[in-house]
């Protein structure tokens, strides 16, 4: 046994079923070690993380195996055989020791209780709430919350939720900005870079991870990956959920991610009734319809507009002189980007000369301010959401 390599060759049938056994045991139980490790240090040491973990190791597998550990916290939870798969497979569920030890009755591989638990699922009516905590921190702090911000923020979602809760809701996850960011990597070359904004206060920062903290400790599922912000978190969840979403945020970016099954919830104020004294909210909502009708541009549309006309709140320059009302006309004449280009190439007299030239000038850099603006659906995602 060496790094990353075992000599087999001289392997008798009854030393490697021995060996077989225990690193199948070895690599469920190093999981567990690692989640319990990884909340010690989020506990402990959470502005020295860095120092506990080696370089490159993924912040997603340090979350994903920090919730598993979360639901299974006595040792007593994790005496049952199954694998880590299963056991992460059952986390959301609150008699999830029970479905374990049928799993295990059942003699049950890790893709025999996946495809068990899906078609469970598929009976279920299931209503998940994803928040931007990055951006309502941000929020609360540039508001005056200050030193507060983390603490009002965490009351403020843990509030909603148990009123959402009342009205059906199932699942919770808290979606938080990765430090390193794909797209600022993409524009690292040029004049106007994406999200190009003076350092973060110490403060905030700080005021950051304990908002984690506190999330957590309301039993939230919070989650961060490696090169990617809350928005593709909340849109990969948006896409992968298999139920109705709620995204909990003001940020435009998400309303492509509008449809049936997801809506957004733009804002929660929490008012005191005149006669009960009780806290009572109200609800602005966001609906696929509602957006269509207000924008004249549908949520499958919206990154093809988003395109031409840019974001001056994240730094990402459109095509020059072109604005949401311009912008929005052409994606309804023309459909889409390549297409509004390939018209004003052709000299299409729908497009106004001016227009023309920005579009045809526009056309080197559009398909990387495409990707800025387009969100990931295909990251992975925690399954330990349900609350």
């Amino acid at each position: 046994m060496r790094k990353r390599f075992f000599d087999c060759k001289d392997l008798t049938i009854e030393e490697a079923e021995g060996y077989g056994t225990a690193f199948i045991e070895m690599q469920r139980d190093v999981m567990f070690w690692i989640a319990d490790l990884a909340r010690h240090a989020e506990a402990n040491w959470p502005d020295r993380l860095p120092q506990v973990w080696p370089a490159g190791v993924s912040p997603g597998l340090l979350s994903r195996t920090s919730g598993v550990g979360k639901a299974y916290p006595k040792e007593a939870d994790r005496q049952i055989d199954a694998t880590y798969t299963q056991y992460m497979q059952a986390a959301g569920k609150s008699d999830r020791l029970e479905v374990l030890a049928s799993i295990i009755d059942a003699g049950q591989t890790s893709d025999e209780s996946r495809k068990h638990l899906a078609d469970e699922r598929k009976g279920e009516s299931r209503w998940t709430l994803a928040v931007d905590v990055n951006y309502h921190l941000h929020r609360h702090w540039h508001s005056g919350a200050g030193v507060e911000a983390a603490s009002q923020v965490a009351g403020w979602v843990d509030r909603t939720a148990k009123r959402l809760k009342d009205k059906g809701l199932t699942d919770v996850l808290c979606c938080f900005d990765s430090p390193r960011n794909f797209r600022k990597e993409l524009t690292s070359k040029w004049e106007h870079k994406y999200k190009d904004r003076p350092p973060k206060d110490p403060e905030l920062g700080q005021q950051l991870t304990l908002v984690r903290e506190l999330l957590e400790g309301h039993g939230f599922c919070c989650v961060d990956l490696d090169g990617f912000e809350a928005d593709d978190l909340m849109a990969s969840a948006a896409y992968q959920f298999d139920g109705r979403i709620t995204l909990l945020t003001q940020d435009k970016d998400l309303k492509q991610c509008l449809t049936a099954q997801c809506n957004i919830l733009l804002s929660v104020d929490w008012n005191e009734d005149d006669t009960s004294g009780d806290m009572v909210p109200e609800y602005k909502w966001l609906s696929a319809k509602q957006h269509t009708e207000e924008k004249g541009i549908t949520p499958a549309d919206w990154t093809a507009y988003q395109t031409i006309c840019g974001d001056k709140v994240d730094g990402i320059k459109g095509a020059a002189g072109i604005g949401e009302i311009g912008a929005a006309k052409l994606i309804q004449e023309f459909g889409s980007v390549a297409a509004t280009i390939k018209a004003a190439k052709d000299d299409d007299e729908r497009i106004r000369p001016k227009q023309r030239q920005a579009l045809i000038e526009f056309e080197s850099i559009a398909d990387i301010t495409r990707q800025l603006v387009t969100l990931r659906t295909d990251l992975e995602l925690p399954t330990n959401t349900r609350i």
